[in-house]
């Protein structure tokens, strides 16, 4: 998948006649975003600049919590398109509006303004403009925390945010009592796995909105990137190249938000020994598969098991987990059986299995997850 910043570039930034000129991703310098002109911290990353005939100039801005920029005008306006997170924006005079993953803004010429993350959450957004005599933007002062509307000692926020108790109350006590307040807080299972557990079964459910926030939740409760970017390459052998690519603009948005080196995504690790049960596994799905389908068999036994659950960037017991989580999701449970053994054999216990299951119910639906125990009962016993 193209990179949305490539495609801007190349289409509001023409080559000199008969080149075509690409801009990779991560080749850019990310740069701090000027103190003088904003409040908090922004990261700024210049995508592309104005080349005759064109008057257009581009960059992407990552606002953390509070960050926002000055007031400011554009003589030739702003076009702004939100790429992740929640933020705010406000033309002079008018009220602060919120602004949301997909949302575009269109700033007239010569209209006083400012935008920026909102309180509590990042926000990142390309931002579009023209030059007028080499001009872009005319800086003016500050935006003072009673204009940002931000308290200064901010009560802790509701994981129901504030939408939820306003259109759908019953929703927000369920998500700020049951969900987060008591699932999320459980020790049958480490807040780690839980991230696990749900990443996966947003990819493998096709929910990218949800995404982004558990990303980032997951990245805080100590999986790593690597794993993170494990776990995308694993899923898209159990729930299918368009389940996976799907959450590539997403994991983009996050890792360029929080400017992950991904350069060192690349890296090539010694590959995990072979299961134990490998060798009788080949053995079984090539006696009950190999005459009718040889290639699935060869794919089988060869790239799935041979190399994906052998790469080290994500460790078996973690495989097991977030394949039990996708296949749960997917409604799969017939397929469930051979890795709920598995994930014993590869360090789950019982009890973090069932905990793992009850869980995704709370992201996959509690059809899924009551099928999905029984799965459980009926392969680990009760």
């Amino acid at each position: 998948m193209m990179n949305l910043s490539i495609v801007i570039a190349l289409l509001a930034s023409p080559a000199p006649e008969g080149a075509l000129v690409i801009s990779r991703a991560g080749s850019r310098d990310v740069q701090p975003a000027p103190a003088e002109n904003f409040t908090g911290n922004a990261r700024v990353e210049r995508l592309f600049d104005a080349r005759d005939p064109s008057h257009a100039s581009g960059g992407t801005v990552a606002f953390e919590p509070g960050a926002r920029t000055a007031w400011h005008t554009h003589p030739r306006g702003q076009t702004l398109i939100v790429t992740a997170g929640t933020g705010r924006v406000q033309a002079w005079g008018g009220p602060i509006e919120e602004i949301r993953t997909g949302d575009v803004v269109r700033i007239p010429a010569g209209q006083k303004h400012w935008h920026g993350a909102g309180p509590r959450t990042a926000m990142t957004h390309l931002a579009l403009t023209e030059h007028r005599d080499g001009s872009v933007v005319e800086w003016l002062e500050k935006v003072s925390d009673e204009q940002y509307g931000a308290p200064a000692s901010p009560e802790p926020s509701r994981p129901s945010g504030t939408v939820q108790p306003r259109i759908a109350p019953g929703l927000a006590t369920l998500t700020d009592d049951v969900l987060f307040g008591d699932v999320w807080k459980r020790p049958d299972l480490s807040p780690r796995d839980r991230s696990l557990v749900t990443v996966s079964v947003l990819i493998a459910t096709g929910k990218p909105a949800q995404l982004t926030g558990h990303l980032g939740r997951a990245l805080d409760n100590g999986v790593k990137p690597s794993e993170a970017s494990g776990l995308l390459a694993h899923l898209a052998i159990y729930c299918g190249w368009p389940s996976a690519v799907s959450a590539l603009e997403v994991y983009d948005q996050v890792y360029t938000a929080r400017a992950i080196d991904t350069a060192a995504l690349r890296a090539v690790d010694a590959r995990l020994p072979a299961a134990p049960a490998d060798a009788a596994r080949a053995r079984a799905v090539g006696e009950e598969l190999g005459a009718v389908a040889p290639k699935f068999v060869q794919l089988t036994n060869e790239v799935v098991f041979d190399d994906l659950w052998r790469r080290s960037d994500l460790g078996r017991r973690d495989r097991s987990l977030v394949t039990i989580a996708a296949l749960a999701a997917m409604g799969d449970d017939d397929q469930l059986d051979s890795y709920l053994r598995g994930g014993v054999e590869n360090g789950l216990t019982r009890a973090q299995i069932a905990e793992a299951v009850t869980h995704l119910g709370f992201y996959a639906g509690w059809a899924k997850s009551t099928k999905a125990m029984k799965a459980v009962v009926r392969s680990l016993g009760k």
